[in-house]
This record gives structure tokens, C-alpha cells and sequence, in this order.
């Protein structure tokens, strides 16, 4: 029962199950020195030789997004994520993985700084952020690409109306429109002498009954 148990633990509270390896190992250690016959009954190995590995909670729940990648401080929000920000420039974790070239660069970089070359003191800025303060402020053109999207909308909203309105309002001129009735309706204007200042009265010569010259 103890082993399902324990196995259990392990599963799904790996902290706990590394804190109770602890114990376990540091009762072991209590008792041989009281007791040197030591039987034991728990399936744990009590192996005191070594220390217990680091309970590192953030890595063993986020390993599968951050990789390899150091965890280097507390973050914004105490989450090991990367992200390039003003307000806050320093994310809680580096942006490559630990490789042997940049570990060795690591080690260098604890010594003199005169002793490294530009080339690698850049190297070791790109392993740890992704860009510069120039690189991720500099204007990205995104508001052209919104501006040209809204026109093509726009643009593509007024032709399907227009095309809607042509075939929804596709009805036969009224005979008002023909050209005998617009002639009997500028005659009807003349003779009742409407726009004596600046229509059909104010062009009209009533006398020689022609348009005035």
C-alpha cells in the first residue's frame, strides 16, 4: 500500500515525493548513526551520499515550453516566459538554450570583460535577449497595412453595393425620361415663364420666340 502510495505522489506531487526522498534519507542518516544495523522496509533507496536534487517547480511545470532555457529571474508576473517590453525589460528567462559554445562564453564573461571581443560579447546579448531596445521599438509599418486593408474593404464593400443596386433597382425608365416628353416639358417651363432670372424664361427671347444669343 505504502508503494502505491508513494508512487502515486510521485506522479502527480513531484515536489512532495523529492521533499519525502529528503527525509527519508536524512531519518536513515539519524538512525545509523544510533543503530548500525538499519533494516529497511521502504522501497525509497536511502542514499545519503549525495544531496538532493534542486526542487525547481517552474521548470519541472513549464519544461516542455522553456526547454533548456535558464531561468534568470522572477519575471513580470513570476512566470518563466519570455517577452520583449519597455516597462519591463528584464524577462524571467533567456531567449536560447544553453549550448556548450555560449556556457563556455558564460564562464568568460565572469572574468574581465576587456578579454572579450565585440563579436562575443554580442553573442552572449543574443542568447539572452532576442532584440535589441532599437530592434523591438522601431516602427513596424503596421498602421499602412491597416489603413490599405480598411481601403480594399471599403473599396470591395462599395462595388458589391453598387452591383446589388444594379440588379435590384434594374427597372424601365419612366416615360417622363423620353426625349419628346423632356421637349414638352422645357416648352411647358417657357411658357410659364418659371427662372426669369437664370433657367429657361432668363435664356428665352418671347419676342423672335428663339433661345437668345
Amino acid at each position: 500500500m505504502s508503494s502505491l502510495l508513494l508512487r502515486h505522489v510521485k506522479l502527480t506531487h513531484p515536489q512532495v515525493a523529492l521533499m519525502l526522498q529528503y527525509q527519508v534519507r536524512a531519518d536513515a542518516s539519524t538512525a545509523a548513526v544510533s543503530n548500525k544495523s538499519i533494516v529497511q522496509t521502504s522501497p525509497v533507496v536511502l542514499d545519503n551520499r549525495k544531496p538532493p536534487p534542486p526542487l525547481d517547480a517552474d521548470r519541472m511545470r513549464m519544461h516542455p515550453r522553456i526547454g533548456n532555457r535558464e531561468i534568470v529571474g522572477y519575471g513580470l508576473k513570476g512566470k518563466p516566459e519570455y517577452f520583449d517590453l519597455v516597462m519591463f525589460p528584464c524577462p524571467s528567462i533567456r531567449w536560447e538554450a544553453d549550448t556548450p559554445a555560449i556556457a563556455a562564453l558564460r564562464n568568460k564573461e565572469k572574468g574581465d570583460w576587456k578579454q572579450l571581443s565585440v563579436e562575443e560579447k554580442k553573442q552572449l546579448y543574443r542568447a539572452s535577449f532576442r532584440q535589441t531596445f532599437a530592434e523591438f521599438t522601431a516602427s513596424t509599418g503596421l498602421w499602412k497595412w491597416a489603413i490599405g486593408w480598411t481601403l480594399i474593404a471599403l473599396a470591395g464593400f462599395i462595388l458589391g453595393y453598387d452591383g446589388w443596386r444594379r440588379i435590384v433597382y434594374n427597372f424601365d425608365r419612366p416615360d417622363s425620361f423620353s426625349e419628346e416628353k423632356l421637349k414638352k416639358q422645357m416648352q411647358f417651363h417657357i411658357a410659364a415663364r418659371q427662372g426669369p432670372m437664370r433657367t429657361f424664361s432668363a435664356k428665352w427671347d418671347y419676342e423672335t420666340g428663339t433661345w437668345k444669343k
